[in-house]
């Protein structure tokens, strides 16, 4: 059994992240000692690490916990769900991609702009100050 600080310590968490997982419910086999303190078992390490990464993948806690609940369930209609949730998170993590790719292109648009200035092949139009403005 581990405690809180060594479950911290071996997954790279946060004692409040690992216990706001916990009072999640994200967490089915965490137990409690006498004096109420949470002891982790090997199989609890596995569902934080489960957590863990699907947090990195941006999932919902509400998601996550719904993903869990479904791996606790036998059959393939929960492996069906649990597929579901994976492919709404793909879309996301693609709809995300794209707009990361939208930044990029302008950012890029920008600095070329920014590098003709320099070499005196364009204006600098950014100083309004330095624009003509037509009445």
């Amino acid at each position: 059994m581990y405690t809180l600080k060594e479950v911290c310590q071996i997954l790279d968490l946060s004692e409040h992240t690992v216990r706001y997982y916990t009072d999640q419910d994200l967490i089915p086999s965490v137990i409690r000692d006498k004096n109420n303190r949470r002891l982790f078992d090997e199989q609890a390490l596995d569902w934080l690490r489960g957590t863990k990464y699907l947090r990195k993948l941006e999932m919902s806690i509400e998601a996550i916990h719904e993903f869990h609940i479904l791996c606790q369930q036998d059959g393939d209609e929960a492996i069906k769900k649990r597929l579901e949730i994976l492919l709404k998170q793909l879309d996301v993590a693609n709809e995300e991609l794209k707009q990361a790719k939208q930044r990029v292109e302008y950012l890029n648009y920008k600095i070329e702009k920014e590098r003709k200035v320099i070499d005196h092949i364009i204006p600098d139009d950014k100083n309004p100050s330095k624009k003509t403005y037509h009445k």
